[in-house]
């Protein structure tokens, strides 16, 4: 798996904006419909007529963008400018000199921290894993669910005795490794490549059913926090499930969310509840609240596993009965309630922000 990592970046010299305010407004006057996703804009590619508003993906900190559908390599904001304003070259100078005043030269490979960029791997790599399934089968995770995650072991290479999951973005390339360890040893249980807060994994692995193609049909989706959550619940038939990657949920994903047409968002977060300090739970309440934000509450609801079960992982290998699990209804009035009184009893885990969004939430 050495080449997991040896894979890089051409290298090229960039030029950065330095204000990426001034960076967004050029942007907006060229006519590009600009969708905040955290660390980068998507958009569509104005310069050869695109209506694909993922096309483009713009990093604010740089101004380097991708043409995913044309190239897939990286460029200078300058570049794009030219782009869009090759048959315009009074306004391109005009631009070009706007953009000379606000940035400055760096060459990749000297500031690499500088650059938000995702590399993508060839699909060749996944044949250095070994189709090794007998880590989650006893797990009661199929092979048949572990062939849908298109998992495997490593054998060598920084992710060595791990199960390594690839992360593929829209266009189907992998762009990260998500790898589980399969001993008991000091190192950490997960182990992560690639720019996890870009990742909306499972939804375009390249199935025959993308899970993003279910979710479309569903109108629904389930976000957990771990892959073995997300496994879980794909064997029992919920294959509209997303990973959180942790407590936190990332703006890359809430932006894939509010792109989409859904009735019901689910929270599927762990319950700690035999810990001192509930993190799972909190976890859910947090990104309850954020998610408030952008749908409506009727649409949102914290749906933690099965009675008596800390994550859905637990639940599955104790054959849970997950259709009862899913069939069975949230009063949403009492789930708000319980939130605004949980955050109140436990103000130390959260923010004012916080607090003040869940005194709102039976107004």
């Amino acid at each position: 798996m050495a080449a997991l990592i040896s894979m890089g970046q051409s290298q090229a010299n960039y030029q950065i904006l330095t204000n990426c305010n001034k960076m967004k407004q050029i942007l907006e006057e060229l006519g590009y419909n600009l969708v905040d996703c955290g660390n980068h804009w998507r958009t569509s590619a104005l310069y050869r007529s695109g209506d694909n508003q993922t096309a483009l993906r713009i990093y604010k900190n740089t101004g380097v963008w991708i043409d995913f559908i044309h190239g897939n390599k990286s460029k200078p904001f300058e570049a794009l400018v030219k782009l869009t304003l090759k048959d315009d070259k009074k306004k391109l100078n005009s631009v070009l000199r706007s953009i000379e005043s606000n940035v400055s030269d760096f060459t990749e490979y000297k500031q690499k921290a500088l650059i938000e960029m995702e590399k993508v791997y060839d699909e060749s790599i996944l044949q250095k894993l070994f189709p090794n399934y007998n880590f989650y089968l006893p797990k009661k995770i199929s092979e048949e669910t572990q062939k849908a995650f298109r998992v495997g072991l490593a054998g060598s290479g920084q992710m060595y005795r791990r199960m390594v999951f690839p992360i593929y973005n829209e266009h189907s390339q992998i762009v990260g490794f998500s790898g589980r360890r399969v001993d008991e040893n000091n190192f950490a249980k997960w182990k992560h490549l690639g720019k996890k807060n870009n990742w909306i994994y499972p939804a375009y692995i390249p199935n025959e059913e993308t899970v993003d193609s279910i979710i479309n049909e569903k109108r629904s989706v389930y976000l957990t926090e771990s892959i073995g959550d997300a496994m879980s619940l794909y064997q029992n038939g919920i294959k509209n499930v997303l990973v959180v990657f942790g407590l936190s949920i990332s703006p890359s994903l809430i932006s894939y969310l509010s792109s989409k047409v859904l009735d019901e968002v689910i929270i599927a977060g762990n319950n700690d509840f035999d810990s001192k300090e509930n993190r799972g739970l909190i976890g859910c309440v947090k990104n309850y609240l954020k998610l408030s934000r952008y749908f409506d509450l009727e649409n949102l609801t914290i749906k933690l596993p099965p009675k008596g079960f800390n994550d859905f992982g637990d639940a599955n290998e104790s054959s849970a009965n997950f259709s009862s699990w899913e069939e069975k209804e949230t009063d949403k009035i009492k789930q708000r309630l319980f939130i605004s009184n949980f955050v109140k009893n436990n103000k130390n885990n959260f923010s004012k922000s916080d607090l003040k969004k869940a005194t709102k939430l039976n107004e």
